[in-house]
């Protein structure tokens, strides 16, 4: 064996041992614990000290190459919103607020008192409206029971900073109410745990 042959044959060795390093400085632990393993054993048995050298070097990515062909044409803004149109659809995730609404006239109505009591309470955020134009509100009609509002629905506001994020709380499923709506449990007079669980609401946004 020459000596250009055994240098041939270090160099490659060396080529190796410096992939394998950088191989193992990019894998997971669970790959690395694997390897610990097999090396640790007294007399390393061939298959397994094998498969943990392939689990390394299969997990670790190939170097990602970006390719394209840069920016695209500069659209206006019609054609950009005709594009995004075709290329989205309707988010439905506030389907909260499709509970019927009803205007104060037709709430007012519907309850049977004065159009003022509505507007007080809703100034005292007794109630829940959503506003509609400069001066005029809608009134989800789940939170009314009877001739007034719900009990405690201004002890739920009062840890919400507008009426639209009250009031989605509230017909959200809730892990402090049980898994139903925290609404359903005003309902049934549980004020006070209602209350309770809004107040830390906040804290696990």
């Amino acid at each position: 064996m020459t000596h250009a042959t055994l240098r041939t044959r270090r160099d490659a060795v060396e080529a190796v041992t410096e992939l394998f390093q950088q191989k193992v400085g990019a894998a997971s632990m669970v790959a690395l614990r694997e390897l610990v393993a097999a090396l640790q054993r007294p007399s390393p048995v061939g298959d397994t000290l094998a498969r943990a050298v392939v689990s390394i070097l299969d997990e670790t990515p190939a170097a990602r190459k970006l390719t394209g062909s840069g920016l695209g044409e500069v659209l206006s803004q019609t054609d950009a919103d005709a594009r995004l149109d075709t290329l989205t659809v309707d988010d439905e995730n506030d389907e909260w607020a499709a509970t019927e609404l009803l205007g104060a006239g037709e709430t007012a109505a519907r309850l049977g008192i004065a159009r003022a009591s509505l507007d007080n309470w809703r100034r005292a955020h007794k109630i829940l409206a959503f506003r509609k134009g400069v001066r005029n509100f809608v009134y989800p009609a789940r939170q009314f029971a009877r001739q007034g509002p719900l009990e405690g629905l201004d002890r739920v506001r009062q840890h919400f900073d507008a009426d639209d994020t009250a009031w989605e709380w509230l017909v959200t499923p809730n892990r402090f109410t049980g898994g139903i709506e925290p609404i359903e449990w005003l309902r049934k007079g549980k004020v006070d745990d209602v209350a309770h669980a809004a107040e830390g609401a906040l804290d696990y946004q």
